[in-house]
């Protein structure tokens, strides 16, 4: 019941949440820098653009100003209104301003004027002129160094604010193609970028997929991407000479453990497993025949002579059965000095009698010792056709029977006695080599 109660309060744990991909993850990244400059650097210029501005007009009212003193001195003096209206008037037509005023000495207001208001002005332009211009310019209009009068004179911010709206128009019009551009220049970079690293994943795949250590990363246009390629190639030229050294270790491992030290002859394993092949396979398994080769006296030879010669009578008995096989013949060592022979496309017994007896014609002549003496090396061959029996074990087995049996006799060749009948076996078909 403990043991339920627990499995009920197991919680699934939640899937992982895929990774973002390296073109999302720059894209990202790159995005966020370009809103982040053009913010910082459009709210930095937009008020620099905005202060210039402000001084500029301030600049232009007080010139405006000193323009209207001196040029309605003569009007104040004599205390002409009118003059001084008709000269407010005509700057104030040339220039902008939203109003200015003229007083005479004693602070009277001599002459006014306003500028026309065409239409309903939008609240913007007027919340802008009152920024731009929260009090009138206060300029005296002096005569011969004394004060005869003040101008006071309000600025228009209708035309600066309409300047500034071209001014951040065309600033933001401006940011707007140096995203564009950025944001077409980042994805060239990312396009590099991600080739030269799609390039050495790719490698890398085939690489841990097929071992295909001969492919190799091309080079890249930017430097750091090119050296990672190259040092990835070199790594990938080390694991391919490591991969042909390995092979090379494999191979001669391989042969090692199928074949015999002595004589380079396959061993009684690969014997085993070549006649396996050939009877499981119906087109050979009845034509197949088994030697078994023994050499006599071999032990009073490595008695007198020592295990030196011992091997080089060896390994000139391999050479020789081996020169007198046909090609698709099998000679084994399988230890000792015993040898077989495994024959193929044989049809007859008399067709393997004839290699037995092509085999010890190849003992006749002398083996030659390293100091030259000579000696003679007779062989005992057990013969077993593979038809007769059941598996390659009982095939062995008989002709090893057979060899026996000759070599009890004094050495030769001999049948095994399974191929005959029991007639032929009473009539002892043994051919006695001298």
């Amino acid at each position: 019941m403990d043991h339920d109660h627990s499995a009920g309060n197991i919680t699934a744990q939640p899937a992982a949440k895929p990774l973002p991909t390296l073109s999302k993850s720059l894209r990202r990244i790159h995005l966020t820098i370009i809103l982040v400059t053009l913010i910082f650097s459009g709210t930095s210029l937009s008020l620099l653009s905005v202060l210039a501005l402000r001084n500029y007009a301030e600049n232009n009212s007080e010139l405006l100003a000193a323009t209207i003193s001196y040029s309605a001195r003569e009007a104040v003096v004599t205390g002409d209104g009118e003059a001084a209206r008709a000269v407010l008037q005509s700057i104030g037509a040339k220039t902008q301003f939203s109003q200015a005023r003229i007083f005479d000495a004693s602070h009277r207001l001599l002459a006014s004027w306003s500028a026309p208001r065409d239409g309903q002005r939008h609240p913007f332009s007027e919340l802008g002129s009152h920024w731009l211009f929260p009090k009138p310019f206060q300029i005296p209009i002096l005569q011969n160094g004394k004060e005869v009068g003040q101008i006071w004179l309000t600025g228009d911010g209708c035309r600066v604010i309409h300047y500034l709206g071209q001014a951040l128009t065309w600033l933001g019009c401006s940011m707007l193609l140096s995203a564009m551009l950025a944001f077409y220049l980042s994805r060239r970079m990312h396009a590099g970028i991600l080739r030269a690293l799609q390039n050495i994943a790719c490698v890398a795949h085939e690489v841990r997929k097929r071992r295909a250590f001969s492919l190799r990363v091309p080079s890249s246009s930017i430097a750091e991407l090119n050296k990672l390629s190259g040092d990835f190639n070199s790594l990938l030229d080390e694991l391919a000479e490591w991969q042909r050294h390995l092979q090379s270790e494999n191979d001669t491992l391989s042969h090692q453990a199928r074949h015999d030290a002595l004589t380079g002859l396959p061993n009684r394993t690969t014997f085993e497993q070549e006649l396996q092949a050939q009877l499981s396979n119906p087109l050979t398994a009845d034509r197949v025949a088994v030697l078994f080769i023994d050499g006599d006296r071999f032990k009073e030879i490595n008695d007198r002579y020592g295990h030196a010669a011992g091997d080089r009578v060896l390994a000139a008995t391999a050479q020789r059965l081996r020169g007198r096989l046909r090609k698709g013949d099998l000679v084994a060592r399988l230890g000792g000095d015993e040898f077989a022979v495994l024959l193929t496309a044989i049809d007859s017994g008399e067709q393997a009698g004839r290699v037995a007896q092509d085999v010890m014609e190849a003992m006749r002549e002398p083996i030659l010792l390293d100091e030259g003496t000579p000696i003679t090396q007779s062989l005992s061959v057990g013969i077993a056709l593979a038809k007769n029996h059941y598996t390659g074990e009982a095939t062995i087995a008989q002709a090893d029977a057979a060899m026996y049996h000759i070599k009890a006799l004094g050495g030769g060749w001999y049948f095994s006695p399974a191929l005959w009948s029991q007639r032929q076996a009473k009539a002892s078909l043994a051919c006695e080599e001298a």
